[in-house]
């Protein structure tokens, strides 16, 4: 597959130009022709001797010249050899003029324009040239063979109007000099544009851009794609400076492209090159061959450098090139995570789940969100009498075709592309609604946590969003607990404190999930107004048979009371675990031990058994 790494250069897009130009000026001379053919016989059967066959031959004689003249514009024939033959068109000057010379008509004058100002449609001074070399010798012989006594032209008109032919001659050919600059010009601008947008400068290869481009064109199921990545090329340039790393740069670039002449090699990023080649060879023999390739030393300056390089597989499916090349950066990273100059191959499991991913981030934006979502509430239970205390608000997706979609699944994408912002709204909004009605309807009043992402609490308004929704549902804020995770303190913490302190203000019980398990700093733990940690479900799980985590849980239980906050366990699934946080001073539990989580009329019913 030998595909040309660079863009089109600029003498390409001005034989396109020419050759557009020659086409429109076959079109041009082909409706000239007939028009002037049919104006031909009109006059011709208007005049005193009426029609006769030989004017209809002309005339036909004239279409059919017009006609191979836009099917010569059209074809394929060579620069070299297109203006000669295109302008025996101008051969039919005479012809046209000479049943004119006894009337003197101005037809004579006009054809001669008319076919100078159409030949300035092409890039060509051959063309002017003969439109105007044949119209002087038609002037000329006008002259001297029309009759005397008929032509109403003298000496001074003639001379007059040969001289007016070789002034629009070189004002013509000046038009046609300023126009083909102006073009070349705007041609090698552009052209230096695309090899900006297309061409990498350190490498002179094609860049990523490109590489997607051209591959999307070319590239067939079960074609391969690789992702190469020089290990460790920081280490290069730090020891001997960037001029130094891009020279090696270069040089890995030109060596993989000759190397692997029938393949499409393009600088991705940094220290990292694409290659597209077709599945004519196996892939380890492939990766061994670029890796061999890299590994030969380079010398620059007398400096003797040694690279290796880890690279990437993935094969084209079906799915965009750019997907396919993400694909490649999971086996990339898996290559450099084993042990570096290597090769590893995205499978296929891989792909289908990206597959998969993408076709439930599609669906996301189609979802309706009281149609597809729903909400269940997993009861949090006292430690000591097991009473329910509070819910937690779970969102759930019944996808229209793959059922039931896990939240560890949809969230992530959800998150990724903000439709978190409007799925937790909603879910916040119907939770309100959920513990309103049961207020209504007399139940023992319980907290509802609802879990919000960084993305909420990043909006400048969520705060007022909060507020009125409350309002609006008439569900009191103290027992509305808001939930995060701990990736709040990497997501813009001084302006998610500022949230949380104005909620917190409003009565609205703020809580920190999965303490222990991410990037929490007891700085941050005392600036922020949690009123709640929970311990996530793995630590509790290992506080059963390790003194090391049970004495974890217990640091963040003594630390929860001393900041006057309570405490939740997650995930309690068999006895041991619940007895062991009670005897720890844990407050509330929360698992499938007691509950699972639950359509709100279930919930209800616990309640109501409580009650009684």
């Amino acid at each position: 597959m030998k595909v040309s790494y660079r863009p089109s250069p600029a003498s390409l897009d001005y034989h396109r130009e020419v050759k557009a130009n020659y086409r429109l000026f076959g079109m041009i001379i082909f409706v000239l022709t007939g028009c002037g053919a049919i104006l031909y016989v009109f006059s011709s059967a208007m005049g005193e001797s009426g029609l006769e066959r030989i004017d209809v031959w002309r005339a036909g004689l004239i279409v059919l010249v017009g006609f191979c003249q836009w099917m010569i514009g059209r074809s394929n024939l060579t620069e070299k050899w297109k203006p000669h033959v295109m302008s025996s068109v101008f051969l039919l000057i005479p012809f046209i003029n000479h049943p004119f010379l006894d009337s003197g008509a101005q037809t004579v004058w006009a054809a001669s324009l008319l076919f100078l100002l159409t030949s300035l449609v092409v890039i060509s001074r051959t063309m002017l040239l003969y439109v105007a070399g044949i119209s002087i010798v038609s002037l000329v012989y006008v002259w001297f063979e029309s009759p005397a006594g008929v032509a109403v032209y003298n000496a001074s008109d003639h001379i007059a109007r040969i001289g007016l032919v070789l002034i629009a001659t070189l004002i013509s050919l000046l038009i046609h000099n300023q126009y083909v600059t102006r073009l070349e010009r705007n041609i090698d601008y552009l052209s230096r544009l695309k090899e900006q947008a297309f061409i990498d400068p350190i490498t002179e290869l094609a860049n990523r851009s490109f590489f997607v481009i051209e591959t999307e064109k070319q590239a067939t199921t079960g074609d391969i794609i690789c992702l190469i990545d020089l290990d460790d090329f920081k280490t290069i340039n730090d020891a001997f400076g960037y001029q130094t790393g891009d020279r090696a740069l270069h040089i890995i670039g030109k060596r993989l492209m000759t190397r692997f002449s029938d393949c499409l090699v393009a600088k991705a990023s940094g220290s990292a090159f694409l290659l597209h080649a077709r599945p004519n060879q196996p892939v380890q023999v492939l990766c061994d061959a670029i890796l061999s390739s890299i590994a030969e030393r380079v010398q620059i300056d007398f400096k003797q450098i040694n690279m290796t390089a880890s690279i990437g597989v993935a094969f084209v499916n079906g799915a965009s090139i750019d997907h396919v090349i993400n694909d490649a950066e999971i086996a990339l990273f898996t290559a450099k995570s084993n042990r570096k100059n290597t090769f590893a191959i995205t499978d296929q499991a891989t792909q289908n789940e990206r597959k998969r991913a993408l076709q439930l981030t599609r669906d996301l934006y189609d979802a309706d969100l009281d149609r597809d979502f729903f909400i269940l509430f997993q009861p949090q239970v006292d430690a000591s009498s097991h009473r329910i205390t509070g819910a937690e608000a779970l969102v759930r997706w019944n996808h229209p075709t793959y059922g039931l979609i896990s939240p560890l699944e949809f969230i992530p994408l959800a998150e990724r592309t903000r439709f978190i912002e409007t799925l937790g709204g909603w879910v916040m909004r119907k939770a309100c609604l959920q513990g309103k009605m049961w207020l209504e309807q007399g139940r023992t009043p319980i907290t509802i946590a609802v879990n919000v992402s960084p993305w909420q609490l990043r909006q400048p308004d969520f705060t007022k969003n909060v507020l009125d929704m409350l309002n609006v549902t008439g569900f009191p804020p103290y027992l509305l607990e808001i939930e995060m995770t701990e990736h709040i303190f990497v997501e813009g913490t001084a302006q998610i404190i500022d949230t949380l302190n104005e909620l917190h203000l409003h009565g609205i019980r703020i809580a920190l999930d999965d303490f222990g398990t991410g990037f929490s700093s007891m700085q941050t733990l005392v600036e922020l107004p949690f009123d709640q940690l929970k311990i996530p479900k793995e630590i509790v799980e290992a506080a059963i048979d390790s003194e090391e985590k049970r004495a974890i849980v217990e640091m963040i239980i003594q630390l929860g009371k001393r900041l006057d906050m309570s405490i939740v366990a997650e995930g309690i699934e068999v006895t041991e675990e619940a007895e062991l946080l009670k005897r720890l001073g844990c407050h509330t539990l929360q698992g499938y031990l007691f509950h699972k989580p639950l359509e709100a009329i279930y919930v209800e019913s616990f309640l109501d058994q409580e009650a009684q």
